[in-house]
């Protein structure tokens, strides 16, 4: 079985996040929560077996804007809920297909399947039901995506 390898790349510190910002200005316009800041990602589930070299490069050389991105671990050590969604099985990937022809292009194999999606980190607001009503009138359409919350 295939090891499943999470990344999550962001907008670096002092960068503007233009999608976090407008989700931001849609959730205070529809009066949702109060929120002190959004920061949006993308997130890329790899199947297959890859070396921490690999996985480095993934990263660095395909997944990164070197001027505008990072590769995240953790956010921060403030508390917040985390939306993530994804593609639901079935749905087609074009962008999760690209990448996994970016990362054989890399000279990398093992590879089975890439999917991708977005996290949102909504700093301000700490109850799991509020994260779910943003998630269900702004970020997810419930006949192709997934959707997780959690506190980070």
């Amino acid at each position: 079985m295939a090891n499943l390898h999470l990344f999550e790349i962001g907008y670096k510190s002092g960068i503007a996040d233009p999608v976090g910002q407008g989700l931001k200005s849609d959730i205070e316009h529809l009066r949702l929560a109060v929120v002190k800041k959004v920061a949006s990602a993308q997130l890329y589930k790899v199947s297959g077996t890859l070396s921490t070299d690999s996985k480095q490069r993934i990263a660095r050389d395909l997944l990164c804007d070197p001027i505008l991105n990072e590769s995240r671990e953790k956010q921060s050590k403030t508390k917040f809920m985390v939306i993530d969604v994804w593609y639901k099985a079935g749905v087609t990937d074009v962008v999760g297909d690209s990448v996994k022809k970016g990362i054989e292009d890399l000279d990398i194999h093992g590879v089975q399947d890439v999917r991708t999606g977005m996290r949102y980190h909504l700093e301000g607001v700490t109850k799991k039901e509020v994260a779910e009503k943003i998630a269900l009138a702004l970020l997810v359409n419930p006949l192709v995506h997934d959707l997780t919350i959690h506190a980070d």
